[in-house]
């Protein structure tokens, strides 16, 4: 089916001109926010008078196949196998929907079975509508798309300065979050790592939200799973059913000393590796608590920052020679030993917290070094990357006064995630959830310009 639409504008501009911005500016209040919607009511019209006329003729079941489906009258199992109809005129006032290019109405037409006098309307069954739904499925996108771009409170003027009618925050958040999007997939990952971070749940209660990612060979970060309100324990078992779902097993897990993640998650891969960022810093907190100085504890964290600060070296494994990959073996040694010595003096002085922190940590502070120099593999040695997604999220689940729960919380973060890391599962999910198979398209034949 066809139609063709007959577009006509007229442009008013003053006797000396307008400038590009004054035009670009009535192009898009005029054009964008007006036409689009406009298209799209002619076009749902079109469809209908044509369906309308297709069931109310005399044509055979096989023209009007697809078309016209209804249960019995009175039944909601039993299929009418009639496909003969009357039409029964239009519904008095018209049917409003809200879209992503504006609001948009149509008048909704009748017909009447004449097997068994059901009366329906055939193009709400076309166009998927649901009853008494007010807005499409393609809102949904934007919000979501909105949502995962910036926070709640600026959410609602991006939506309408996008050309869509406006949607509350709230409403924008009960559909956004009502959305069950898949997982990202773990295939291609080599490395993992995982943190968490607070948000408000209800009066006077905190909630914990927890992320896994993984990283490929080249550093991309991939979500592994988004979660809130369950432990470490149960997310570091899901996460590895996962992998081995998948045949996929990590080669190093990066963790930043939490024991949940030191004790479960890092034994989702062969080995692991202590953020060396954190080191230093967490260990002033130990010696704090050991009753240590200022002055010292600035000291000992400076000696281990320097203890840890070795770099991989530059180009491929290939390209180092064997002595060069020797010397490096020597100074991970000569390192870890000194971590050691540390580590006895500590203990020697009373500093229990602080040696008992840096003992947990001996064995697993060059842990990416000895990866690189078995596989050539560069993996992480701090956590920085997934801190940063951390601040992504915290940016836009932590809204004051939202009560979140731990379901609707954790399907954001992960339509978050899923955007930002894995476009093309964001893009399919998408394209089967607003059913988009390409049996509608546009073409613009011509504009022409003509004198005044």
């Amino acid at each position: 089916m066809e139609m063709e639409l007959t577009i006509s504008l007229t442009v008013s501009i003053a006797e000396d001109g307008a400038n590009i911005n004054e035009i670009c500016a009535a192009v898009k209040d005029s054009v964008v926010k007006t036409l689009a919607p406009t298209v799209a009511e002619q076009t749902v019209e079109g469809i209908q008078e044509h369906i309308l006329e297709l069931l109310s003729s005399a044509a055979g079941r096989q023209a009007k196949r697809g078309l016209g489906g209804h249960p019995v009258k009175g039944s909601d199992t039993n299929h009418c196998r009639y496909r003969a109809f009357t039409r029964q005129g239009y519904r008095p006032g018209k049917r409003r929907l809200k879209t992503d290019i504006g609001n948009i109405s149509f008048t909704v037409g009748y017909l009447e079975c004449r097997g068994c006098g059901k009366r329906l309307a055939p193009i709400l069954d076309v166009l998927d509508i649901k009853p008494r739904e007010g807005h499409s499925p393609s809102l949904e996108l934007m919000a979501s798309e909105v949502i995962s771009a910036t926070s709640y409170q600026r959410g609602e003027d991006e939506i309408s300065a996008r050309g869509s009618p406006p949607v509350p925050r709230s409403s924008a958040h009960r559909r956004v979050a009502g959305h069950d999007s898949p997982e990202g997939a773990p295939q291609g990952m080599v490395t993992g790592m995982a943190d968490g971070t607070g948000f408000k749940k209800g009066p006077g209660k905190k909630g914990d939200l927890r992320v896994v990612i993984g990283l490929d060979s080249a550093g991309k970060p991939h979500p592994l799973g988004t979660y809130a309100g369950e432990s470490w324990a149960d997310i570091a078992k899901e996460v590895r059913e996962r992998l081995e779902e998948k045949e996929v097993q990590l080669k190093l897990f990066t963790v930043d000393g939490e024991i949940g993640l030191d004790r479960h998650l890092a034994k989702a891969a062969d080995d692991s590796q202590r953020c060396v960022w954190r080191l230093p810093r967490d260990l002033g907190y130990a010696l704090w608590e050991d009753g240590v100085p200022l002055e010292e504890r600035k000291k000992k964290s400076g000696e281990l920052f320097g203890m840890v600060g070795i770099e991989v070296p530059e180009g491929d494994l290939e390209m180092v020679s064997p002595e060069e990959k020797e010397e490096l073996k020597e100074e991970i040694s000569r390192r870890e030993d000194q971590i050691e010595d540390m580590v006895e003096d500590f203990r020697s002085r009373g500093y229990r917290k602080a040696a008992t922190y840096l003992e947990n940590a001996t064995g697993k502070v060059f842990s990416h070094l000895y990866l690189w120099l078995e596989t050539g593999i560069v993996a992480p040695r701090t956590t920085s990357i997934l801190e940063n997604i951390m601040r992504e999220l915290g940016r836009r689940v932590k809204k004051l006064g939202w009560n979140w729960t731990d379901q609707g919380i954790t399907r954001v973060a992960k339509i978050i995630m899923l955007r930002r890391y894995e476009k093309e599962q964001w893009d399919a999910y998408w394209k089967e959830f607003l059913c988009l198979k390409g049996r509608c398209s546009i073409a613009v034949n011509s504009i022409e310009r003509k004198a005044a």
